[in-house]
């Protein structure tokens, strides 16, 4: 597995710890009381309105949050991540073919493709390494 990818993969495990969730749930108590704390007040009926629109975006980092997962969960399941291979053919050594396999990747980021497997690499900003895609032509 690349760096780029490995550091991917830790952000999405920093975004995807339950400290978000908890974060949410504690903005939505203090929206709660000063909810409570503004009653009968002028300012009532803004806490209200802030009560209310901080519960919708509460839920919706919630649902995000179970969603991602849900989606991690489906993709390893379903694309297991593949094994290094630990033999290094003379064609890896290769800079012309390496340079080459880099300027292949660079343009198939900038093409639309309909693919899954294209649109999930899109998704998580996934950039081929070029050593392991001369692993796949040999």
């Amino acid at each position: 597995m690349n760096d780029l990818l490995k550091n991917h993969l830790t952000d999405l495990d920093k975004d995807l710890s339950n400290s978000w969730i908890n974060l949410s749930e504690k903005v939505r108590e203090l929206a709660d009381d000063l909810k409570i704390k503004a009653k009968g007040s002028e300012f009532a009926a803004e806490a209200d309105h802030l009560s209310k629109e901080t519960a919708r975006i509460c839920d919706h980092v919630s649902k995000l949050h179970a969603d991602m997962i849900d989606l991690i969960e489906n993709i390893e399941t379903h694309l297991p991540m593949p094994e290094p291979d630990v033999t290094t053919p003379a064609i890896l050594d290769d800079s012309e073919a390496l340079n080459q396999e880099i300027i292949r990747i660079q343009r198939e980021k900038h093409e639309m493709r309909k693919d899954i497997k294209d649109i999930l690499k899109a998704l998580f900003l996934w950039v081929d390494d070029p050593k392991e895609r001369l692993r796949e032509k040999i």
